[in-house]
């Protein structure tokens, strides 16, 4: 109800509805009131500015001219009060939008699965995924462009929460009858000719440190040539121009169909943590905090 020298949005917009309508019984059915109750409320809108709004008669009512005034401005009132709401509201599913980055081979192979089976249990939530160096990602987390990040490293920035979240592996893979037994030793790599991913962290980092522990360079390994893309790989395996280290997720169907084999290196072991960084706790908002949760409970098993 309107106090003296008050007044709010819906009593400006059924005053300008009784103006439209020229009538106030009209309007009273329309907002559900009665007669006299909306009498009552052009009454105090009036009593509220001070001045004679409408001319009240058998046949209706009509508009003064100080009532135009009103009208005029309460157009621009109600117009920015609801395009205040709008603006709200999409704050509002901005805020429920989590921002996802990770590395490449994740983004592309394992985080869509974990994420369809997140979405199906946080349908109001909105997710966007994006792929990005270890290095961008942490940037990205600490500068608030993104909420959670997948790594395939432990982070050295000490403010970001760390989870482990699974393993990634990285397997040796050749055409199913490339000429290379099924298992080699690691002297035997600098014999075959690679294919090599170009400048991909999430696989080059683990591989790089792997060998180097075993005494072997990457790169001195004998590559025909590199490719920026799996798609590109694939193609020269299947066309028997060498072998390639790739993400076992992105080769697993072609294992699977028996187009592709596993050979296995004597000795070298590339599977790694998959590390899920986000700032503190009470720095999330409520959506990625129920999103870290539910994706901490899937765990390794929410990976296809």
């Amino acid at each position: 109800m309107l106090e003296r020298n008050t007044m709010n949005i819906e009593s400006l917009k059924t005053f300008k509805l009784v103006v439209e309508a020229k009538s106030i019984s009209k309007v009273a059915s329309q907002v559900h009131m009665s007669q006299s109750a909306l009498s009552q409320l052009i009454s105090r809108i009036e009593d509220s500015l001070g001045y004679k709004l409408l001319e009240r008669s058998n046949k209706g009512v009509e508009v003064t001219d100080m009532g135009k005034i009103v009208v005029k401005y309460s157009e621009n009132i109600i117009r920015n009060y609801e395009m205040m709401n709008q603006e709200l509201k999409r704050y509002e599913r901005k805020m429920d939008t989590v921002m996802i980055n990770g590395n490449w081979s994740l983004v592309n192979y394992s985080i869509p699965c974990i994420l369809y089976k997140v979405k199906k249990r946080l349908p109001d939530h909105k997710y966007e995924l994006f792929s990005s160096s270890n290095e961008d990602t942490v940037r990205d987390i600490v500068n608030d462009i993104c909420d959670i990040g997948f790594i395939s490293c432990h982070a050295r920035e000490k403010s970001l929460l760390h989870h482990v979240i699974g393993k990634e592996k990285v397997v040796l893979v050749a055409a199913k009858d490339y000429n290379i037994p099924d298992k080699i030793d690691v002297e035997d790599l600098y014999k075959y000719e690679f294919v090599k991913l170009k400048n991909r962290e999430s696989v080059n980092y683990c591989l790089n440190k792997e060998l180097d522990y075993v005494g072997v360079s990457y790169e001195s390994l004998n590559a025909v040539f590199e490719v920026d893309s799996i798609s590109s790989v694939k193609s020269s395996l299947e066309n028997r121009f060498g072998i390639s280290f790739l993400p076992y997720m992105a080769v697993k169907k072609e294992l699977f169909e028996g187009r592709y084999k596993i050979v296995e290196v004597a000795g070298l072991m590339l599977e790694y943590d998959i590390f899920m960084i986000t700032k503190q706790w009470n720095q999330l908002s409520e959506s990625v905090r129920e999103t870290l949760n539910l994706m901490q409970e899937l765990g390794r098993d929410g990976f296809c």
